[in-house]
């Protein structure tokens, strides 16, 4: 089968590529490389500049793709609505074009968009917290410049990924939250549920615990979106363990890195911090788990039984809703090596259950008809 793959987001495409080619699938990349993340793609489609100069460099560019490249394959896989840096008017000319000449159009349900962001500042959201809201109402974030939120709900992008969602053959979700809004504000969608895949082939075997050192705590954090992912909580916590233990643990924090820099950093770890307000673990938590390391992230019990995961709970869930439960339940692991130990053996299993990339890689396959 001829598969495009057009946007990526923190490797998540490149991932699902290899896997699909593993199968015998021919797959090309189209993406900006998951930008500072310097992921790989096949064809470039980054925005060479931010200011309008640099859109209608990019929307000629993949004006000129869609005549003489993007064509002819059985399945495009979009990565968002916006899954080039494009203003949806143009975006909305490509759309045309893919859907005219190639197969089936699916959507990569791995992000923000205009309907997620409506939902989950609406009345009755169908997620208890997110970083758009919290039981008191809309979070600080939703109401930071950074937020945009006014730029999400905006008509011309609004009514343009609702007609996506319109004219799309179907959607695969990569978190249980995505699945979740879209099962409630998209009824008819065909909707089906992929998870996050991880290449354990190519991150090796865990590495042996390292006894009688420092632990390595690593603070990972999409620098610029702390807000968005409550990373600044999470490393709140993590200075609290450092004073509370001292000489016991260290603090690494690094700035954005490329993935191939921070797959390293990872391995290096004894304890890696991800994400406050997610009900699952994302990518950087599960390239963690698969490397046996102590994981503080989302793992809510809805999460768990979407998955219909029972037994490997691996994750120490951060919880925005009672930060100190988070930090007592760390101190405590810290206090039992054992416990942790225990703790920290149960992510390999768990992501080689749910998240190995050929699994991944079969459910898209389903989803689109081809297994």
């Amino acid at each position: 089968m001829k598969i495009l793959l057009l946007g990526d987001a923190s490797n998540y495409h490149a991932t699902l590529a290899a896997a699909l080619r593993e199968e015998g699938h021919d797959v090309t990349v189209a993406s900006d490389g998951s930008r500072w993340m310097r992921t790989g793609c096949d064809i470039d489609i980054s925005r060479p500049f931010a200011n309008p100069l640099g859109g209608a460099l990019l929307y000629a560019r993949m004006l000129d793709l869609c005549r003489r490249h993007f064509r002819g394959f059985d399945v495009v896989q979009l990565v968002s609505p916006t899954f080039a840096s494009l203003r949806p008017a143009r975006l909305e000319v490509i759309l045309r074009s893919l859907r005219r000449h190639n197969g089936s159009v699916w959507l990569t349900a791995l992000g923000t968009d205009s309907i997620y962001v409506r939902s989950l500042t609406g009345a009755n959201p169908p997620l208890r917290y997110s970083e758009w809201h919290t039981a008191a109402g809309l979070s600080a974030w939703s109401a930071s410049p950074e937020a945009h939120m006014a730029e999400w709900l905006a008509p011309e992008l609004a009514d343009f990924t609702d007609a996506l969602y319109s004219n799309i053959d179907g959607a695969v979700s990569a978190l249980y939250e995505y699945h979740a809004v879209l099962k409630r504000e998209v009824p008819g969608l065909n909707l089906h549920y992929g998870g996050i895949p991880v290449d354990l082939s190519a991150l090796g075997a865990p590495p042996p615990v390292r006894h009688g050192a420092p632990l390595r705590m690593l603070y990972c954090a999409h620098r610029g979106r702390e807000g968005e992912k409550g990373s600044l909580v999470l490393l709140d916590i993590l200075r609290h363990i450092e004073r509370e233990f001292p000489g016991r643990v260290s603090l690494l924090t690094p700035r954005n890195v490329p993935y191939a820099e921070f797959v390293p950093m990872v391995a290096d770890a004894d304890i890696v911090s991800d994400q406050l307000y997610s009900y699952t673990p994302a990518t950087t938590a599960l390239l963690a788990l698969a490397l046996n390391k102590l994981t503080i992230s989302g793992a809510e019990p809805e999460f768990y039984s979407f998955i219909g995961e029972e037994r490997l709970h691996p994750i120490i869930n951060a919880d925005p809703l009672d930060p100190g439960a988070t930090r007592a339940r760390l101190a405590a692991l810290i206090e039992d090596p054992g416990a942790m130990e225990a703790l920290r053996r149960q992510g390999r299993p768990f992501v080689e259950a749910h998240n190995a990339a050929p699994l991944v890689a079969a459910r898209f396959l389903r989803a689109w008809g081809m297994a």
